[in-house]
C-alpha cells in the first residue's frame, strides 16, 4: 500500500503543507509528524549512513517523517566542485524513506561550523569554508571532543568564521544559497520530501544575520520547490530553553522548528523530575504568535539515563499536549559501544548496533492522520484522542503500540485495521472521541475490543461478505 502511494505521487508539493498551526495532507488531513533523525554518523566521513535498509523499522516505531542529515562537506568538499554522488545517495535515500510511508525533512546539518573548528570537534561547512586568515583545527571527532558543547560558547574563532560567512567574505555565503537551490532542484520531484531545515543550531545574530540568511535562502530555494515547507531554526543558544528573537518570517508555508534539551540531563545522565513544561511553554507561544505548527526539531536524552526513559515519556507529553510535532535525536544503526553515534563520543542513540531500542525510546501513541480539527491528545498507556469530525476529509488514522487494548469509541466507528493500526471513520461530521485501555492497566469495560479481537471480527465479516457475494451469485 506505502509502495504503491509512492509510485503514483508525482512530486512532494501535493504530499503536505501549513494551514494555520497544523500540517494538512493532499485529503485536508490533519498530520501529527512524530520521527527521528537519520542518523548521528552521518557528521562524519564517509558521510553516508542512511542506506535503503535501515529505514525499515521505523514505521513499527511508530514514526511517520525522518530529518535526514544532509552534510555540506560531503557534498562540496572542494569550493565550486561539488561531489554529484552524495546527492545520488541523498536522493536514494529519501526514496528509501518514502517508500516505506516516511516524509523526508532535509536538514542542512552542522555543530560548530566544520570539523576544522574548535579543536577539531564541529562538523558541517567544508574546510575551505574557515575564513583564510584563522588556523584550521586538525579534524578529531572522537572521545577527547565531549566537551564539544562548551568549547563552542568560547571559541572566539568560530565564531569570526559566522560572521565572516554572514558578511559574504570568500564567497562561502554564495555557495551557500547555490548548495540550498542545488538541493531542492534535485529533491523537488522526489516523493515525501516535503521541507528544508534551513541550517542546524546555527550560530549569530538572529536579527541582523539569521533572519536575513533565512529570507536569502528561502528565495532561492522555493525557486527550484515553490511548495517546499520550510523549517524555521532559532539561534542555538535557544536550545537550552530561552526564546527566539528571530521576527516572523516574511514567506509562507513554514513552521517554527527549536531544538531543546535539559542541560543536567545531558551532562549527568540523570533526571532529576524538572518538568519540561516551562520550556515547551516557551516553545509554543512563539509558534502561537507567529501561527505556525511546533516541529520539535530535536530533542532526547543518552541512553543509560538515570530515569531516563521518564524523562523521554515527559518529553512526549508535552508534545501531546501542544499537538505539536517532533523528530527525537536521533536513530544510528551504525552505533558501537566503542565509537556510540559515531561523533564527540555521543551516546544518544535509540537503537545499538544490532538494531535493538535502548532505554532511551519506547514506540508510543500518536494520531497521524485526523479527519479534522483535534481538540485534545495523549499517548502512554491509556490513548485518548478528540476531534471535530469532517466526513469529506476521510477517516481518522493512529498509530498504537503492539498491544491487548480496550476501544471506547464516541461517535464514531473505531477498529483495529492492524494490530499497530487503529481507524475511525463517522458519516456524520462534529466532535468524535475515541479512549486506548490497555487491558489490565486501569479501565475498559467488557464491552470494549482488543486489539486481537477487533481483528479476528474484521476477518470474519470479510469471510462473511465474500460467502454471501458467492451464494448470491
Amino acid at each position: 500500500m506505502v509502495v504503491a502511494l509512492a509510485a503514483g505521487t508525482a512530486s512532494a508539493s501535493s504530499e503536505l503543507r501549513v494551514v494555520g498551526r497544523h500540517f494538512e495532507d493532499a485529503g485536508g488531513r490533519v498530520v501529527l509528524l512524530r520521527g527521528v533523525n537519520v542518523a548521528g554518523d552521518a557528521k562524519v566521513p564517509p558521510f553516508r549512513p542512511a542506506l535503503p535498509a535501515v529505514f525499515e523499522p521505523l514505521p513499527g516505531f511508530g514514526f511517520n517523517v525522518v530529518r535526514l542529515l544532509f552534510t555540506w562537506e560531503a557534498y562540496e568538499p572542494e569550493m565550486g566542485m561539488p561531489d554529484a554522488s552524495y546527492l545520488d545517495y541523498y536522493e536514494a535515500a529519501a526514496r528509501a524513506a518514502w517508500a516505506r510511508g516516511l516524509y523526508v525533512i532535509v536538514d542542512f546539518h552542522q555543530d560548530a561550523f566544520s570539523r576544522w573548528s574548535i579543536g577539531g570537534c564541529g562538523e558541517g561547512f567544508p574546510r575551505w569554508a574557515v575564513p583564510a586568515g584563522l588556523a584550521a583545527a586538525a579534524p578529531d571527532n572522537g572521545p577527547a571532543c565531549a566537551d564539544w558543547g562548551t568549547r563552542m560558547l568560547t571559541d572566539d574563532k568560530m565564531k569570526q568564521s559566522w560572521d565572516a560567512f554572514y558578511a559574504g567574505q570568500g564567497g562561502v555565503r554564495e555557495r551557500y544559497l547555490a548548495m540550498v537551490a542545488a538541493v531542492a532542484a534535485r529533491l523537488q520531484a522526489v516523493p515525501g520530501v516535503v521541507g528544508y531545515d534551513l541550517l542546524n543550531e546555527p550560530w549569530g545574530d538572529e536579527v541582523s544575520q539569521l533572519g536575513p540568511l533565512h529570507a536569502a535562502a528561502v528565495a532561492a530555494l522555493r525557486a527550484r520547490d515553490a511548495s517546499a515547507i520550510i523549517l524555521v531554526s532559532p539561534q542555538a543558544l535557544t536550545s537550552a530553553g530561552s526564546q527566539t528573537k528571530l521576527p516572523r518570517p516574511g514567506f509562507d508555508n513554514f513552521a517554527y522548528a527549536p531544538h531543546w534539551y535539559d542541560g543536567a540531563v545531558l551532562l549527568a545522565k540523570k533526571w532529576g523530575g524538572a518538568s519540561p513544561a516551562r520550556a515547551f511553554a516557551v516553545m509554543t507561544a512563539k509558534a502561537n504568535e507567529w501561527g505556525v505548527p511546533l516541529l520539535l526539531g530535536e530533542f532526547g536524552a543518552p541512553a543509560g539515563t538515570e530515569r531516563g526513559a521518564e524523562f523521554v515519556a515527559a518529553l512526549y507529553d508535552e508534545l501531546d499536549s501542544a499537538l505539536a510535532s517532533g523528530t527525537h535525536w536521533v536513530y544510528t544503526p551504525g552505533w558501537t559501544a566503542e565509537r556510540k553515534d559515531g561523533w564527540n563520543a555521543e551516546d544518544l542513540s535509540i537503537v545499538d548496533g544490532s538494531g535493538a531500542l535502548r532505554d532511551n525510546f519506547r514506540p508510543r501513541a500518536v494520531a497521524q492522520r485526523v479527519s479534522g480539527a483535534p481538540l485534545a491528545f495523549r499517548g502512554g498507556t491509556e490513548v485518548e484522542l478528540s476531534w471535530q469530525h469532517e466526513p469529506a476529509r476521510g477517516r481518522t488514522e493512529l498509530f498504537v503500540p503492539a498491544g491487548d487494548w480496550v476501544i471506547e469509541a464516541e461517535g464514531a466507528a473505531c477498529v483495529f485495521e492492524t494490530t499497530t493500526r487503529v481507524v475511525c471513520e463517522s458519516a456524520a461530521g462534529g466532535e468524535k472521541r475515541l479512549l486506548l485501555r490497555a487491558r489490565g492497566g486501569g479501565g475498559g469495560d467488557s464491552c470494549g475490543l482488543t486489539g486481537a479481537e477487533a481483528l479476528l471480527l474484521v476477518g470474519l465479516a470479510a469471510l462473511l461478505r465474500r460467502r454471501h457475494s458467492q451464494a448470491t451469485r
